[in-house]
């Protein structure tokens, strides 16, 4: 049965007995060229811009990879060289602190060595000023003394000494109690 109709300007023909192995040349010619057509227009509006595009996006891609891979190695060489600046920092304050070290162990030595010096002439002194008094005080003593002796003397003997005879005396006495006292 074979139904004809017009629904919108478009014939439906429709064969309910047709044989859908049956080759028809005319369709097959046509279907080849509108194919071949298509695929001609594909190819030169839609299918060279993709390729072309997807190629520049593959070229770009490979760009910011070695771009990456240029920056990598520059970050790795700055980080070497940063590296190798730190250790020569390190070592240059180690040094600087040794040396630091150093000089506060000399001045430590030689304030400690100033500080005995000055006690030791402090001591020398004390010990010089002790030895005046010493002998001030034995000559003050020997003069108390002497002329002590030289009235008690001049009252039992019944006769004054002269000046010389009394400088004789403490002078004697003073090398006496010198002696005897050292």
């Amino acid at each position: 049965m074979m139904l004809h109709g017009l629904t919108h300007g478009v014939i439906l023909v429709a064969d309910a007995g047709a044989n859908p192995l049956k080759f028809d040349v005319d369709l097959g010619l046509w279907t080849l060229v509108v194919f071949l057509g298509l695929l001609f227009v594909l190819t030169k509006f839609a299918w060279r811009p993709i390729i072309d595009g997807l190629d520049q996006r593959e070229l770009g891609i490979a760009k910011n990879i070695d771009e990456a891979e240029a920056a990598n190695h520059k970050a790795k060489d700055n980080l070497a060289q940063y590296e190798a600046k730190l250790a020569s920092v390190n070592d240059e304050a180690a040094a600087i602190l040794a040396e630091a070290r150093s000089d506060a162990a000399a001045l430590k030595e030689k304030a400690q060595s100033e500080a005995a010096e000055e006690t030791q002439r402090t001591k020398d002194r004390a010990l010089a000023d002790i030895e005046a008094a010493k002998a001030a005080a034995v000559r003050e003593l020997a003069e108390s003394s002497v002329d002590t002796a030289v009235s008690l003397a001049g009252n039992i003997v019944g006769r004054s000494l002269d000046k010389n005879d009394h400088s004789s005396l403490i002078d004697k006495a003073v090398d006496r109690f010198s002696g005897s006292g050292a």
